[in-house]
């Protein structure tokens, strides 16, 4: 059982689960935040937009309103020098969060960004996903725990679904690796986008990636579970301990 601050976790024995676990036990670091996608407000918003302009030369609108401007905005994050997009990460959570339009959470994120800098050429802060791991699932339900999107960037299934297709080898990416990051489901959810994704594929005229490997890694990288699913609620985000367990 691992425990991440009050919330508990049983880690599926598979294949991903083990080498996440693995990862972490190598850099033995507590997380740097607990979140979720519920709303934010509009001040916010646009003190981070206000932020990210002063310090980028970036032209963003204060209140982007077309899935066109939020596309832009992410392809300047996406060009942005590696050793500065820390400075983005506040701004790149919340542009999601405009995205998907919601006021009501349906995800918990736990966040290991920040303290992974301690690490560079030193250890790794993220492993190749191992060619024999298991398929991505294709539905999740509340309490199921998942491996954390590893790159800025976007994956197939959210370049297609979000039409943007401009400059797909800079924008898409395959969620190939496994990185410190895990996400808790707070809703019930179904992957049925294959068959879309597909034709998809042949339009753009895809290279970059197999369409094997694609809808292998196209869903939920699921690695477990949370076992007291009532705390999720009242999950303490102030407390940033993790515990591996004995038996883990």
């Amino acid at each position: 059982m691992l425990q991440i601050s009050n919330i508990q976790i049983h880690l599926e024995d598979t294949i991903m689960a083990r080498k996440w676990m693995s990862l972490h036990r190598s850099l033995k670091v507590n997380p740097d935040m607990i979140i979720d996608n519920a709303g934010i407000s509009d001040d916010h918003f646009k003190a981070k937009v206000i932020q990210a302009n002063r310090r980028f030369k970036f032209n963003w609108p204060l209140e982007p309103t077309t899935q066109e401007e939020f596309n832009r905005m992410h392809k300047d994050i996406e060009i942005t020098p590696k050793d500065q997009t820390h400075h983005l990460l506040g701004i790149h959570n919340a542009l999601h969060v405009r995205e998907e339009g919601s006021r009501n959470a349906s995800q918990i994120q736990i966040v290991w960004s920040k303290s992974l800098g301690q690490f560079y050429r030193k250890l790794p802060i993220w492993y190749d996903m191992p060619k024999d791991s298991e398929p991505f699932a294709k539905s999740i339900k509340h309490g199921d725990v998942f491996l954390g999107y590893p790159y800025v960037g976007k994956s197939p299934e959210t370049c297609m679904l979000q039409r943007d297709n401009l400059n797909l080898p800079q924008t898409c990416r395959l969620h190939n690796k496994i990185s410190c990051d895990i996400v808790i489901s707070l809703t019930d959810q179904t992957c049925d986008t294959d068959e879309h994704l597909l034709k998809w594929y042949d339009e753009n005229k895809v290279t970059m990636f197999s369409k094997e490997d694609m809808l292998k890694y196209n869903g939920w990288a699921k690695i477990g579970e949370v076992i007291n699913q009532e705390q999720l609620s009242n999950i303490d985000r102030n407390n940033l301990t993790i515990d591996y367990g004995q038996n883990q």
